[in-house]
């Protein structure tokens, strides 16, 4: 009868019981471990994988931050060319007027009908004074940007603030808003005398 508190295996070219602790212990580790070669074999599998996938990985996370600056582009597009229709739709002046905005503001349209600024109407507002000179800065492009396009857009900072996505400047007549969330230079730019909006991907 066969003690139970012992493991035996068959040995099939013997058949008969052997008990296990009469195998070689050191033969079973050495074949259940890896060997050197595999191991390195493995490693260099490992490294063939990594430098596969991180330049995609990165290629991916530059036409996402592209896919976006194309949107802000699409957007502000289409909110100036609104504001370019309603302009003509009251009649085409040759003045400076306002047109109401999503962002509680209204737009100031120049000669040509395109936004120039967007401002807050209170009691110290003077129309004429706009009518006559309209001072042009980097916190006019900020606020083009934020009165022409919804809260649910990507905000603009100019110096101050923090975890924007874009850095608004102005420079010869053009509002040039940064993109700051890629090391790539893309910016988005808007000519306030012709309306156009234009995307620039650097490093392409």
């Amino acid at each position: 009868m066969q003690n139970n508190n012992f493991v035996y295996i068959r040995n099939l070219n013997r058949k008969t019981l052997v008990h296990l602790t009469s195998i070689n212990s050191t033969g079973l580790i050495n074949k259940a471990g890896f060997s050197l070669f595999e191991f390195i074999l493995v490693l260099l599998v490992s490294i063939i994988l990594v430098s596969v996938f991180i330049p995609k990985f990165s290629s991916l996370q530059h036409d996402a931050h592209k896919s976006s600056v194309k949107m802000s582009a699409n957007s502000l597009r289409s909110a100036v060319n609104i504001i370019h229709n309603l302009w003509q739709s009251q009649g085409s002046k040759s003045e400076v007027v306002m047109i109401e905005s999503y962002g509680g503001g209204r737009v100031l349209v120049g000669n040509s009908g395109w936004p120039v600024d967007v401002v807050v109407i209170d009691s110290s507002y003077d129309r004429r004074k706009h009518n006559l000179v309209t001072t042009i800065d980097d916190l006019t492009c900020r606020r083009l940007w934020n009165g022409l396009l919804k809260d649910s857009a990507p905000k603009v900072k100019n110096k101050t603030d923090k975890d924007d996505f874009y850095l608004a400047k102005f420079n010869q007549g053009k509002c040039r808003f940064r993109y700051l969330l890629s090391e790539d230079e893309f910016r988005i730019e808007y000519d306030l005398a012709t309306g156009q909006v234009i995307t620039f991907f650097e490093h392409d």
